[in-house]
């Protein structure tokens, strides 16, 4: 089951630049097709993990850097 503190625990690697924008988005891309989601938050993990996964397009390519200051601030907000 995928929580949101394993959430932003990737996030702030990415952010620390221990995990490239690529890995980020290989990762969200397995957890998504695999996981659980925690409730009830479920659907708050399920919108971020869409917003990482669409970060990166390579049949477009397409590299977007998401705002991830603020999805990590969207996960503290919702304790």
């Amino acid at each position: 089951m995928l929580t949101r503190d394993e959430l932003k625990s990737q996030i702030e690697l990415h952010i620390e630049g221990l995990l490239t924008l690529e890995d980020l988005t290989a990762w969200a891309e397995e957890v998504f097709r695999e996981e659980d989601f925690e409730e009830p938050f479920a659907d708050q993990i399920s919108e971020l993990l869409a917003i990482i996964r669409d970060a990166v397009d390579p049949h477009r390519f397409r590299w977007e850097e998401p705002d991830f200051e603020q999805m990590l601030g969207d996960l503290e907000d919702s304790n």
